[in-house]
C-alpha cells in the first residue's frame, strides 16, 4: 500500500520535536517549564537504555521496549523524528538541496558493516570495562545535540538577544533585557565544534551517512528494523528505474538494480514514496510473505545483545586518581558535583553530558568539566563557584535530568544534601590579614555553616560549622580575597547528610516585665 501523506506526518512530527528541543536548550530567561526538557530527554535510546541499566526504573523501560517496539513495527522512525541529531542533519540537508543540489543523485552505496558494528562493539566494550559514562559521553547522539546547543548555539542566541536590547534601549521595553553570555569554556566548544563539523560535514556530503556509519544507536535500530513489520518495497513491475527515488533517498539504501532497499540503513524519511511518480515504492506489511516467523539471525542475535547490555548494570568506573586532593580525607573530591548525584561513582556512570541541566541552572553555577573529576568525567556538569553559587531554594537540574544522574531531590532534601564542605584559610581572610571588618561568607551562608566569632580590635573572624555545610559554595563566591579565596569548598565523594541549624528561642521575659 503507497501511503503518499507519511512524509509531511513525519516532518510535522520532527519539527515538533526539533522545536521542543530548540525551546528547552536554549532557554536563556528560565521560562520554560522544566518537564519540557525532562520529558524529551527522558524519551531518547540511550538516557532510557541508563534508566534501565541503572536501577531498572519502570519509566525508563517502557520507553525502551517501545522504542524497540516502533522500531520492530515501524523500522526507524525514532532516527526520522525523535532523534534531534538526525533532525538537525535533515535541516542541513535541506539548506543543502535548497541551494542547488537537489538534482543530485547519491546512488546505492553497500553499508560499511565492519565500521557500523565496530564502533557497535567498542561502545558495548567501554560499558563492559566500566567506561560507559564516558563512552556514551562521546557516542550519543542525543547528548552530543545537547552539547551543541548549549555551548555553541546558546552564546549566539544570547548575543542577539544583548544586541537587540542595544538597538531598542531608548523604547523603554522591559521584557527585552540584557543577559550575561553564558560561555561554557574552551573545552566544551571545541568538542562540540567538531562534533558539529564532522556530523555537518558528512551531511551536506552523503546526508545521512553518519547515522549508518558512525552512530551505535543507528546500528542497533537498524538491526531491529531489517526485521521490520512495515518496510518500503520497489514494486518490480511498475519501477522504471528513473532513478527519482534515489534522489530522494538520504541513506543511499535503494539498489535499483536489484529492485531492494536496505531497511537497516533506511531512516523512515519517506521521500522515495513522494518522489517515485509510477507509484512504484510501497509502504506494506511484510511478516504476511513469510509462513512463520523469520528465525533471528546472527545480526537480530547481535540486536538483542546490544539491548540486553546497555540494560545491564553498569559497574562502578575506576576511581579518578585526582578526585581526593586529601589522604586524610578519603571522601574528599576535588570538584563539586550536582545535588542528586549521590556519588560521585554513580554520577559518572549515569551522566552523558547532554548539557540540559547547565542549560537549566537559574545561577549558571553548573559548567562543563576538564579533568576535576579525572580524564574519566569529563565535560560532565560541576559545579563552578568562581562563577555563582548552588541555589538553595532551587532543584532544577534534577527537575530536567533524564538519565536518573542528578536525581530529582524535593526541597527540604536538597537543602540537607551536603555536596561539599567549606573550608577556611584564615590567614588569607581580610579580618586577619588585613585587620578589615567583612563577614560576606557569614552573610550569604543559607544554612548558618558560616557565623563569625569575636576576634582582636573589635573584629569578627569567621568560623566555619561543617556539620552544617551543604557545599552550596555561597561563601567561596561572596569572598571578596582574590587570586585565592580565603573560603573554598571541596566536593564529596559519596553526598553526606547535613545537620539542620537549631534555631535559638528567645529568652522568656522576667516576671512582671511586658514581652515587648
Amino acid at each position: 500500500m503507497r501511503w503518499p501523506r507519511l512524509k509531511p506526518v513525519r516532518v510535522a512530527g520532527a519539527g515538533l520535536v526539533g522545536a521542543g528541543f530548540a525551546v528547552a536548550l536554549l532557554d536563556f530567561r528560565d521560562a520554560v517549564p522544566s518537564a519540557l526538557g525532562h520529558w524529551l530527554g527522558s524519551v531518547q535510546f540511550v538516557p532510557a537504555a541508563i534508566g534501565v541499566a541503572a536501577g531498572g526504573a519502570l519509566a525508563s523501560a517502557l520507553v525502551l521496549a517501545g522504542l524497540l517496539l516502533i522500531t520492530l513495527l515501524f523500522g526507524r522512525v525514532y532516527c526520522a523524528v525523535l532523534c534531534p541529531l538526525g533532525i538537525l542533519q535533515d535541516v542541513v540537508v535541506r539548506l543543502r538541496r535548497r541551494l542547488g543540489g537537489r538534482g543530485r543523485v547519491l546512488p546505492y552505496a553497500k553499508p560499511a558493516n565492519a565500521l557500523r558494528y565496530g564502533i557497535l562493539g567498542l561502545t558495548l566494550a567501554g560499558v563492559a570495562v566500566g567506561a560507559g559514562g564516558l563512552t556514551l559521553v562521546l557516542v550519543d547522539p542525543y547528548s552530543n545535540f545537547g552539547r551543541i546547543m548549549v555551548g555553541l548555539v546558546r552564546p549566539l542566541v544570547v548575543a542577539a538577544n544583548n544586541l537587540a536590547v542595544g538597538g531598542v534601549e531608548g523604547l523603554g521595553w522591559t521584557w527585552l533585557y540584557r543577559v550575561e553570555p553564558p560561555w561554557l569554556g574552551w573545552s566544551a566548544a571545541v568538542w562540540s565544534l567538531a562534533v558539529l563539523v564532522s556530523v555537518g560535514g558528512l551531511a551536506w556530503w552523503r546526508e545521512r551517512l553518519f547515522c549508518n556509519t558512525a552512530c551505535p544507536v543507528g546500528t542497533v535500530l537498524g538491526l531491529v528494523a531489517r526485521r521490520a513489520a512495515w518496510r518500503l518495497r520497489i514494486e518490480a513491475s511498475a519501477c522504471v528505474k528513473c532513478g527519482d527515488c534515489l534522489r530522494a533517498c538520504k541513506a543511499q539504501c535503494i539498489d535499483v538494480r536489484t529492485g531492494t532497499i536496505d531497511a537497516s540503513r533506511c531512516v523512515a524519511c519517506f521521500n522515495c514514496i513522494g518522489a517515485c511518480e509510477e507509484r512504484g515504492i510501497a509502504h506494506e506489511w511484510m511478516w504476511r510473505r513469510t509462513t512463520a516467523a523469520p528465525a533471528p539471525g546472527r545480526r537480530e542475535f547481535l540486536a538483542g545483545a546490544a539491548v540486553v547490555a546497555s540494560a545491564r548494570a553498569l559497574p562502578e568506573s575506576p576511581k579518578p586518581a585526582s578526585a581526593a586532593p586529601a589522604a586524610e580525607d578519603p571522601n574528599a573530591c576535588t570538584a563539586v558535583c550536582p545535588p542528586g548525584a549521590q556519588s560521585l561513582d554513580r554520577y559518572l556512570q549515569r551522566c552523558t553530558a547532554c548539557h540540559l541541566c547547565v542549560s537549566a541552572c537559574p545561577t549558571h553555577v553548573l559548567r562543563p568539566a576538564r579533568l576535576d573529576f579525572g580524564f574519566a568525567g569529563w565535560l560532565r556538569p560541576r559545579l563552578d563557584f568562581t562563577k555563582a553559587f548552588c541555589n538553595f531554594d532551587c532543584t532544577r537540574c534534577g527537575e530536567v535530568c533524564p538519565t536518573g544522574a542528578i536525581e530529582h531531590l524535593d526541597l527540604a532534601d536538597k537543602q540537607r544534601t551536603r555536596v561539599g564542605r567549606a573550608a577556611l584559610k584564615v590567614d588569607l581572610c581580610v579580618v586577619k590579614r588585613d585587620g578589615t571588618e567583612c563577614a560576606a561568607c557569614s552573610e550569604h551562608c543559607p544554612t548558618k555553616a558560616v557565623e563569625t566569632v569575636p576576634y582582636r580590635d573589635n573584629l569578627r573572624l569567621p568560623e566555619v560549622k561543617p556539620e552544617l555545610c551543604i557545599g552550596c559554595g555561597a561563601c567561596e563566591f561572596a569572598c571578596p580575597v582574590v587570586p585565592e579565596k580565603a573560603i573554598t569548598v571541596t566536593g564529596r565523594r559519596r553526598h553526606e547528610r547535613a545537620e539542620k541549624a537549631v534555631e535559638a528561642k528567645p529568652a522568656a521575659p522576667a516576671a512582671g516585665d511586658f514581652p515587648f
